[in-house]
């Protein structure tokens, strides 16, 4: 393993393992387990050089379609870090002065996923998604890109998990009220006709989403990657 990558690992591993991260596989990415949802803090390479970006988001464990079941992506709040002006630490050849720029880096990352780690109270996730949801329609009020079509289902999917059920079916009728291209808007007429059936209580609906969450979970468990994920189910 090449040097630079030997300190960006250590160096991640000092910093969010104690806080409760898991790192993936071999990988520069360490995630902290929220049960529905992960935060995720990714070390990035550089196809150019040496050195790291950050990323941190939190990545849902909803269920989607295709391979989009089969990764993990930054569903909201992705946010690359910044330090002294610049997004990218490069690597010079001085371990010493590459160290203390990493870990610099890890702790400004450090310190936004602490916010995102909020997310573990689904109070507290519905209270951010409501007011992103409220941001996307101001937007649409005024003409603007509002951001990924995803952000309604997974606002949809919080509210289920919240008990409720009357806003989360608004949002899934919102979902496919947009003009969407396949395989978009089968996806979303799915959703509709799973989660929008007038005879399912609010209960039925929570225990529906908990159940993909689990699926979702029970898929990486079985990777090699994610060993050190907890061997727990969601509720």
């Amino acid at each position: 393993m090449d040097s630079h990558n030997k300190i960006v690992i250590q160096v991640a591993n000092n910093v969010f393992s104690p806080m409760g991260f898991f790192q993936k596989g071999k990988s520069r990415t360490w995630l902290y387990d929220c049960g529905y949802c992960f935060v995720q803090v990714e070390f990035q390479p550089s196809a150019y050089s040496r050195g790291s970006f950050c990323n941190v988001g939190i990545a849902f464990l909803f269920e989607y379609f295709g391979g989009l079941n089969e990764t993990l992506g930054f569903d909201y709040g992705c946010k690359r870090i910044t330090i002294n002006n610049t997004q990218f630490v490069e690597y010079n050849n001085d371990d010493e002065i590459f160290e203390k720029q990493i870990f610099q880096l890890a702790q400004y990352a450090l310190k936004y996923a602490k916010d995102l780690m909020r997310f573990k109270s689904l109070k507290y996730a519905n209270r951010c998604m409501s007011k992103l949801i409220f941001q996307k329609w101001l937007k649409e009020m005024l003409g603007k890109w509002n951001g990924p079509i995803f952000d309604y289902y997974n606002a949809a999917m919080i509210k289920f998990l919240s008990g409720e059920l009357n806003r989360g079916r608004r949002l899934i009728e919102k979902l496919n009220s947009l003009e969407l291209e396949s395989p978009f808007k089968e996806w979303a007429e799915q959703s509709r006709l799973e989660f929008c059936n007038d005879e399912l209580t609010a209960e039925q609906v929570k225990t529906k989403v908990c159940s993909m969450v689990n699926r979702r979970r029970n898929y990486f468990k079985q990777k090699g990657s994610f060993r050190k994920m907890p061997d727990i189910n969601f509720i």
